[in-house]
């Protein structure tokens, strides 16, 4: 189990498949996502990967590979690794959203579900999250004030749980944040609550808003229809 002194990036990778994979010979088809299943449960040695389809969610991404270890590194040499496997040649990131786990500057200190390796719950909602530069320059009381709304509103809605990574420096964003829920209306609910919180004068960017179901491997592989 992980403690807070223990520093642990995320990635979450997403996929699109070239659909001439789909148009090529059963045999090899078959062969090849075999083989990167096989792939998959191997890196899981050293890596922590939760897959997720997104097929039909999004026009241009199929799947989600929520990667997470202690070594940034490891991610890389694991796309690396990916792209040299016969289905890999066939695929595109699309999205790389890396962050890494923190302790929350308003928030008591606790474990993220990730962490604690909790089981997913059916959906996941993805996005990357950019505050305005006016949002830093408040003073923390202040902030303090309006994340103390935006928490009662959050606690509102108790099947939804949530992941926070933190992203200063490590890409285009401030945050990237994965909610978790069985039903998406329950998050549905939630989001549009918080538009409507003064937290949400400040934000700049929170797309793309990617939504996603949970899968083991192999449930990803039939999913994708490959």
């Amino acid at each position: 189990m992980a403690t807070e002194s223990k520093t642990l990036y995320v990635d979450f990778l997403f996929f699109k498949v070239d659909p001439s994979f789909r148009r090529s010979g059963e045999k090899e088809r078959l062969a090849a996502v075999r083989k990167f299943q096989e792939f998959l449960e191997g890196k899981r040695n050293f890596l922590k990967i939760r897959p997720y389809l997104t097929l039909g969610f999004r026009a241009e991404i199929d799947f989600l590979l929520w990667t997470i270890t202690e070594d940034l590194e490891k991610i890389q040499e694991f796309v690396t690794d990916l792209y040299q496997t016969e289905l890999g040649k066939y695929l595109s990131l699309v999205y790389s959203f890396v962050a890494l786990k923190k302790p929350s500057q308003y928030a008591l200190p606790h474990q993220q579900a990730f962490e604690k390796d909790d089981p997913p719950k059916k959906f996941l909602f993805v996005y990357p999250f950019v505050k305005s530069r006016e949002w830093y320059l408040l003073p923390f009381e202040r902030r303090q004030e309006i994340m103390n709304e935006h928490l009662r509103v959050a606690h509102e809605y108790p099947s939804v749980r949530l992941n926070t990574t933190y992203a200063f420096g490590l890409g285009d964003q401030d945050f990237v944040l994965a909610f978790e829920a069985d039903e998406p209306s329950d998050f549905e609910n939630l989001v549009q609550r918080l538009r409507e919180t003064e937290g949400s004068r400040y934000t700049v960017r929170d797309t793309p808003m990617i939504v996603a179901s949970a899968k083991s491997i192999e449930m990803l592989l039939k999913g994708l229809s490959l």
